[in-house]
Parts: structure tokens; C-alpha cells; sequence
């Protein structure tokens, strides 16, 4: 702590006689969940105008220093903003569908309306998305982008990236960090026509690849990934498609395995694949991957492979639980996702570690196996780590973006554990600001910057002509 807040002062040291801070927050009680800095800081924030932290320290601002804007937090809670380690953000159109499904028969209730979306629905779901995320305090997410053109569709071209820049413009427009996770499609079998591999998947991916780098720049968009297919494919080829595909143009991937108990053998007899193809590594992200073994579990983690944790959902779906514990013990890097509004319903933070905390304490009847701290940290910066962005955010520390929560605790009664108020007593009525790069997005549950009646207006004329 003490290297962190000498850090911090050297920072003002060089800024104080320079522009003004964008600004300064006092007064507050922070937990920044930095590495080694356990124990919360009373004491203030310093926001430069590239929207990144200058400094995190205990104490008063130093005399002198100029802000555009000094906000008194008055004894008000400040965390990093959370992030989810996978969403699917156009699903917030579709909430509430398939109540007493399990994985395969929810899939089938939401995509019989969905898979009529257009390109402008998608547009539209997505941002209605990403601004419910950042209402319930998630700045950064994980999105699966709408599979549209990988789904048989009238229409569509195989080559149309429509879909995905639509909803990167949502992404973008809406204010949140975004990590776009973008479909390659469906490998066929060597000896089946028409076939579809490398060649055919390359096209389109580099043409959205291509067109992202001609956007505005934005510090909003934090990277590319490919949305895995193998866990839906029943071919190798989708392994070996997605592997050269990430290796040629340096992508990242997340696929969903191992999530529901009825295939969970058949899952787990493609677990070679992600091997022999070298998929299998640093570069992998395992969507909720519950139902493991040993094995499995052994070489995931002597690969580096890292995995997104979402309980909502997993409950929702009765999936299973995921063993986080034994997870964390071998060494598999663990994040944490609210997944779709259509699957978890609400996108909660709090909600989601306190489902995930409490099925791991009843997996193990035992209350010491995970603590509130541990949840916390792994819906921050556990999820920066997976996503590969730990150097810019999940931490309050100077360098890295300012996302951050302003909780109020003044319903939580007496404090003996921070932590533990944090995560289970806090709900949405005690977020009190969102902030992204130092800029105020969300207070008291509204959106400033965005018009939410007239999205939510858009999102269901839209949803209604689907069914």
C-alpha cells in the first residue's frame, strides 16, 4: 500500500502545476482492489483528462491541485466498476422466455423470435443491452455479438458483416467497455458440400476486422475476440478453423463448454480437439465450463486456459456449479459474467456473486471456502485478467481508466466487514454513481447521458413485430 500511495504522490507531484484534472473526488472510502491493498483507503481520486486514474490515495487532495470538477463523496463508498467476462447484450430484448427450460430448450424459445432479428433490431437490443449493464454498475463486458449472419437466414450472405457493425456501433454509443466477440461460423466436415472452413470464415472476419480499424478511436473498445463454436459443432474442423484464425490476425476466443448436464460427456469427449488443434492455451476463454474432470481440469490449467463463471444464469438454467475453488487451485484464471438478460434475467453484479458465493459454500457445506472478498475480486479484476486487460482496468490504481462505483451504505446498518456488506447487502438501490473514465454515466439509477424511454420504446415495437 505504502509503494501505491508514494506512486500517487509522485504522480501529482509532476501534474499539480500542469492542465487541470478532469476530477477530484474526496473524501470517500475506497476499495481498489489492487494487489496487496486489502485494507480500504479514506481518502480521494484524481481523474486526468484521458479519463485514467492519477492518482488513488489516503488523505486530502494536496493544496493547490486544480480540477475541472471536485465532487465530495462524503463518506461514500467508491469500488471499481465491475466486469462481466461474458454477456450477450442483445439478449435483453428477450427476458423471461423458456422459464422452465434447461440449456437446449431455452436456446430453442429465445431463437424462435431472435432469429428474425435484423441488423437495426440488433442495433437497438444491444444498446438497450450494454445501458442496462451500466445501470447496474458494469462498465466493461464480454460481448457475444448477435449470430445472425452464421444462422440460416434468407438474405444473408455468408460474407455480411451487418451484424457485427451494428452492434459495435452499440457498443460504442452506449459508453461501456467492450470487449466484441464475433462469430466465424460453422466449419463443415472435410468431405461434406458445400464446405466452409479457413477460406470461407476468413472473409468476412477480416473485413470486420478491417472496418473496425477505420472507426473513430475510441478507449471504449478494448479488443476482438472470437465467440467459440466447438462445443456446437461436430466437426474437428470448427477447432482447427477457429485456431488459425486467432493465430493469423492475433485473437483472443471464448467458447461455451461444458455449461449444460445433459451433454456434458459428449462435450467432454471433444476436450481432444481443443488439444490436438493447440486451441487449448492462454489465448482461451472456457464460458462456463462446470461439468469437468480431472483430466480436463489438469491440462486446462498447465495451458494457462482461463474461464468466465456466470451464476445467474447457471441457476436460471440449472446447469450446475461450477467448482471455483478447485478451479482456483490449479490454476485456472476465473472471471465473472451476468451472461444475457434473456438467461439471468437482470444484470446484477451483487445478485450474481451472491448466487455464486452461496452455491459454492452449500457445494461444500462450508462457509469459510470462499469469501466475500474473493467474489469481489474475481468480478473485477479476475475478469480484467481473463480478458486480458488487467494493465487498464479492475483496479483503482494510477495508470489505469477510471471506472468506478459510488456506493452509499447508509442502509447497511453497522460495518463489520466492508466486503461482506458489499456483497450481501448491497442492491441496486445503494448504487448511487457509475462512473467510465471519469465521466458520470449513471446516478441513481439514470442514465444522463442516454434517452432510456425511447430505447426501451424502439426494443419493444421491435421485440412485438418478432413475435
Amino acid at each position: 500500500m505504502l509503494a501505491v500511495l508514494a506512486n500517487a504522490s509522485l504522480i501529482l507531484a509532476q501534474t499539480t502545476a500542469a492542465a487541470p484534472a478532469k476530477l477530484v473526488l474526496k473524501n470517500a472510502v475506497i476499495l481498489t482492489m489492487a494487489a496487496g491493498q486489502r485494507e480500504p483507503v479514506k481518502g480521494y481520486l484524481v481523474v486526468g483528462e484521458d479519463g485514467r486514474l492519477l492518482a488513488a490515495a489516503a488523505g486530502d487532495p494536496p493544496a493547490g491541485l486544480q480540477a475541472k470538477q471536485i465532487w465530495d463523496a462524503g463518506g461514500h463508498w467508491v469500488i471499481p466498476g465491475f466486469i462481466s467476462a461474458h454477456s450477450h447484450l442483445w439478449q435483453s430484448a428477450f427476458r423471461g422466455l423458456g422459464a422452465d427450460q434447461t440449456l437446449m430448450g431455452w436456446i430453442n424459445a429465445l431463437y424462435t423470435p431472435a432469429g428474425k432479428a435484423t441488423p437495426e433490431d440488433l442495433y437497438w437490443f444491444t444498446l438497450e443491452g450494454a445501458l442496462d449493464h451500466l445501470q447496474h454498475g458494469i462498465t466493461a463486458a464480454y460481448n457475444f455479438n448477435f449470430e445472425g449472419r452464421t444462422r440460416s437466414r434468407t438474405g444473408i450472405k455468408p460474407t455480411d458483416t451487418t451484424f457485427d457493425q451494428n452492434g459495435f456501433r452499440a457498443e460504442t454509443d452506449s459508453g461501456i467497455r467492450f470487449v466484441h466477440g464475433i462469430q466465424v461460423g460453422r466449419a463443415t466436415a472435410l468431405n461434406v458440400e458445400p464446405s466452409y472452413g479457413v477460406a470461407q470464415a476468413r472473409v468476412p472476419l477480416k473485413a470486420f476486422l478491417d472496418w473496425t480499424s477505420e472507426q473513430p478511436k475510441s478507449s471504449a473498445f478494448l479488443s476482438v475476440m472470437i465467440s467459440g463454436g466447438t462445443a456446437f459443432n461436430d466437426t474437428y474442423q470448427q477447432t482447427l478453423m477457429e485456431k488459425a484464425l486467432g493465430d493469423e490476425f492475433h485473437l483472443g476466443n471464448q467458447s461455451h463448454y461444458l455449461e449444460p448436464p445433459e451433454t456434458q460427456y459428449e462435450q467432454q469427449s471433444k476436450f481432444r480437439w481443443f488439444m490436438d488443434s493447440g486451441l487449448l492455451s492462454k489465448q482461451l476463454i472456457f464460458g462456463h465450463f462446470i461439468h469437468t474432470n480431472s483430466f480436463i481440469l489438469a491440462e486446462s490449467a498447465k495451458a494457462g486456459v482461463a474461464m468466465s463463471w456466470n451464476p445467474l444464469s447457471n441457476g436460471r438454467l440449472a446447469s450446475g456449479v461450477a467448482d471455483i475453488p478447485a478451479y482456483l487451485k490449479a490454476g485456472i484464471r476465473v472471471g465473472m459474467g451476468v451472461d444475457g438478460e434473456a438467461s439471468a434475467d437482470l444484470a446484477d453484479p451483487f445478485g450474481n456473486m451472491r448466487t455464486g458465493l452461496y452455491a459454492v459454500r452449500d457445494k461444500y457445506e462450508n462457509a469459510t471456502i470462499m469469501s466475500p472478498y474473493d467474489v469481489l475480486r474475481l468480478h473485477t479484476m479476475g475478469s480484467a485478467d481473463v480478458l486480458g486487460v488487467a494493465d487498464r482496468i479492475g483496479s483503482l490504481e494510477p495508470g489505469k481508466f477510471a471506472d468506478f462505483l459510488v456506493i452509499d451504505p447508509s442502509s447497511f446498518g453497522v460495518i463489520f466487514d466492508p466486503y461482506a456488506s458489499l456483497v450481501f447487502v448491497t442492491g441496486e438501490r445503494d448504487l448511487e454513481r457509475v462512473y467510465v473514465g471519469g465521466d458520470l454515466l449513471v446516478q441513481n439509477g439514470a442514465l444522463l447521458k442516454q434517452d432510456m424511454v425511447k430505447v426501451k420504446n424502439e426494443v419493444n415495437k421491435r421485440v412485438a413485430a418478432l413475435r
